[in-house]
C-alpha cells in the first residue's frame, strides 16, 4: 500500500451512518483492488466514525480522517492532502457505484490518457415501500482530444444538469493540485469542478458506469428558503463567466444551453415563493418582481423565444412581467409537475 493507487476516492460525511457501507462497499467490492478510499468524518453525531474506524481495520484501502467541524468543503480538503491516486473522484454520502462503475473509469481514463471522465448518473428516488425508482442522465458524446472539442461540447453536460457536479466525475490528482483548487478557497463545489474544466481537452464519457445519487429536486420546498435564487443567480454568473473565457458568448447552443438552465432555476425560485406562508402576499409579491424583471431574466428571456414550449405556462407570464400571474402559474406548475401530468414539459423541470 506504499506504492501510488491507480485512484483516490474521496467522500466527506457528516451524520452517514445510514448510508455509508453502502458507499463504502461499491468503492471497496469492486473488482479493481488499487484504490484508496478516504473517508472523512466531519463531526458526526451518530455511529459513522465508530464504523468507518472498524471498517478501515479490516482494509487498508480505507483511511478514515475525523474533523472538529460539520463544514464537507474543509472535509473535501482533507481528503485531497491525503490521496495518494494517480486519479482523484468525489463522492458524497447518499451515492454509490454501480457493478464494476469505478474500474471502468479508470481503465478508460488510462487506456485513452484522459484528463476528466464522466460516468452515466442514475438519480434515485426511494419509496416507504423500498422501491426504488431511476432517472438515468448520461453524456453522449465522444472522447475529445482538444479543448474546442470539449467546449463545443458542453451545452449537452448543461442541458443534462451534469456540468457542475463536481461528485461522480474522474480526476486527474496533479492536476487538480498544479491548478490550486481547494474547496475551501472556491466556497461551492461546483467553482472547483468549473475551474478544472476551464483548460480541459481529453474528456470521454463512459456510459457502463453508473454512479447513483438522489434524485435532484424537482419541486421547491415549501419552506423558504431565502438563498434559492441567489443560488441561481450565481450558477448562471458563473457560466456566462466560463463561456466568456472561452470566447464562445456568440456561441447559440451554448448560450441557449445556459439560459435554459437559468430559466429553470429562476422558475423553482419563483415557485418556492409562491409555496410558503412565511411572507406576507407584499413581501412575496415583490419578490417574485425582482426575479422577472433583473436583467439576467430578462435577458434570458430574450435568448429562449424559440424554446418558449419547453417551459410550459410559466414562460408568458415572466416574458410579460405579469406578477399576479407568474404567482397562479407557480403554483399551477407545482402542482402539476408533482402530479406528474402529462402537460408539463421536461424543460419546466428543475
Amino acid at each position: 500500500m506504499k506504492q501510488r493507487p491507480r485512484v483516490t476516492v474521496v467522500a466527506a460525511v457528516h451524520d452517514a451512518a445510514s448510508s455509508i457501507a453502502r458507499l463504502a462497499e461499491s468503492v471497496l467490492g469492486q473488482e479493481l483492488q488499487s484504490v484508496q478510499l478516504i473517508v472523512v468524518d466531519c463531526d458526526s453525531r451518530d455511529r459513522t466514525l465508530e464504523m468507518c474506524t472498524r471498517a478501515a481495520e479490516r482494509d487498508m484501502r480505507l483511511d478514515v480522517i475525523h474533523l472538529d467541524t460539520d463544514d464537507l468543503c474543509r472535509g473535501l480538503d482533507a481528503g485531497i492532502e491525503e490521496a495518494r491516486g494517480t486519479y482523484l473522484l468525489f463522492m458524497e454520502q447518499e451515492d454509490w457505484f454501480g457493478m464494476c462503475g469505478l474500474e471502468n473509469m479508470v481503465d478508460a481514463a488510462e487506456r485513452d490518457g484522459l484528463e476528466l471522465i464522466i460516468p452515466s448518473f442514475s438519480f434515485d428516488t426511494y419509496y416507504d415501500s423500498g422501491e426504488r425508482a431511476s432517472h438515468r442522465v448520461s453524456f453522449a458524446s465522444d472522447t475529445t482530444s482538444t479543448a474546442q472539442e470539449f467546449r463545443h461540447n458542453a451545452h449537452m453536460l448543461i442541458d443534462e444538469g451534469l456540468f457542475d457536479l463536481h461528485k461522480g466525475k474522474l480526476m486527474l490528482r496533479d492536476r487538480v493540485d498544479e491548478m490550486g483548487l481547494r474547496f475551501g478557497i472556491a466556497g461551492d463545489p461546483a467553482d472547483v469542478i468549473l475551474g478544472y474544466m476551464e483548460t480541459v481537452e481529453r474528456v470521454a464519457a463512459v456510459e457502463e458506469s453508473v454512479y447513483h445519487a438522489p434524485r435532484p429536486q424537482e419541486v421547491a420546498p415549501t419552506s423558504l428558503d431565502p438563498y434559492l435564487y441567489t443560488r441561481c443567480e450565481r450558477e448562471h454568473e458563473r457560466l456566462v463567466g466560463l463561456a466568456s473565457h472561452w470566447s464562445m458568448l456568440e456561441d447559440a447552443e451554448l448560450m441557449r444551453a445556459i439560459h435554459r438552465r437559468h430559466l429553470s432555476q429562476v422558475i423553482l425560485s419563483i415557485e418556492n415563493v409562491c409555496a410558503t406562508r412565511a411572507i406576507s402576499s407584499i413581501e412575496r409579491s415583490e419578490r417574485v418582481r425582482d426575479m422577472i424583471e433583473a436583467p439576467s431574466t430578462r435577458e434570458t428571456i430574450s435568448a429562449l423565444q424559440a424554446d418558449r414550449g419547453r417551459f410550459g405556462f410559466m414562460f408568458s407570464p415572466i416574458a410579460k412581467g405579469n406578477v399576479a400571474a407568474c404567482c397562479f402559474g407557480a403554483r399551477l406548475n407545482r402542482f402539476a409537475r408533482g402530479s406528474h401530468l402529462p402537460f408539463i414539459s421536461a424543460g419546466s423541470a428543475a
